[in-house]
């Protein structure tokens, strides 16, 4: 009987503790450790579009689209000018669409090539439906649903190789920091994934571009206009 009850009192006691590890750990993950705190207005979003000469409409593309080569491009424009960071954050908040899954964006120019960058994401269902290769990771993703993240990074374009590069400096899921070699090894095919869509943006090309204090600074052409080619519930119907 007291072998009994002791190892029932064990179990017990694992079991609270694996309570408070997953309870400690969720605060971890929900609380950040850094944030970005970049204040925008609707008339950086209009100064924006106003840069850049963009016809905004509600067809917008949202970045996921970008990634997901899910955009339809018409027209060119020839840009010369700086991208401020309020300009910058508030474009990234105002683009979002139904395909969208990051939310509360800020964004943060440190200038020679580095930048610094935290959101929140969201439901990333749609974007597992859409990508059957995310099913593998499903797990860890869905963990860090509706979790603020903090990144900074360097970012800066090669000219001879016409690709955008950069290095992951810091990144934080909430309160957890993740390595850097581990950190730059999972976002290096988001790397790959952004250049890839960048040669597919019809109207697209570099001049010159570098990550100042003061934002982008962006030489060259871009698409009048970029539009979803619809939601992900509608194309993976459609397979």
């Amino acid at each position: 009987m007291k072998l009994i009850k002791g190892f029932f009192k064990f179990i017990i006691g694992l079991v609270i503790l694996v309570v408070v590890i997953v309870a400690v750990m969720y605060f971890l993950i929900s609380t950040p450790a850094k944030e970005v705190k970049t204040e925008y207005t609707i008339e950086d979003f209009q100064s924006y579009l106003e840069k850049g000469g963009i016809d905004f409409d509600d067809s917008h593309a949202s970045a996921e689209d970008f990634f997901a080569d899910n955009v339809i491009c018409s027209g060119q424009v020839t840009v010369d000018t700086v991208v401020t960071n309020a300009e910058l954050t508030a474009v990234a908040n105002m683009a979002f669409n139904d395909n969208s899954v990051m939310k509360d964006v800020n964004i943060k120019c440190l200038g020679n090539d580095e930048l610094e960058a935290s959101c929140v994401i969201g439901d990333l269902t749609p974007l597992i439906s859409q990508f059957p290769v995310l099913k593998q990771f499903e797990a860890g993703l869905k963990l860090i649903q509706n979790k603020p993240v903090y990144m900074k990074s360097t970012l800066f374009y090669d000219q001879s190789t016409g690709l955008f590069d950069g290095v992951t400096e810091e990144l934080y899921v909430g309160r957890i920091k993740i390595p850097v070699n581990t950190a730059n090894d999972s976002l290096r095919p988001g790397g790959t994934a952004l250049n890839d869509a960048i040669k597919k943006l019809d109207g697209f090309s570099v001049n010159e571009f570098k990550v100042t204090s003061d934002g982008f600074q962006f030489d060259g052409t871009i698409p009048e206009k970029i539009s979803s080619a619809g939601s992900f519930d509608d194309l993976a119907s459609g397979f």
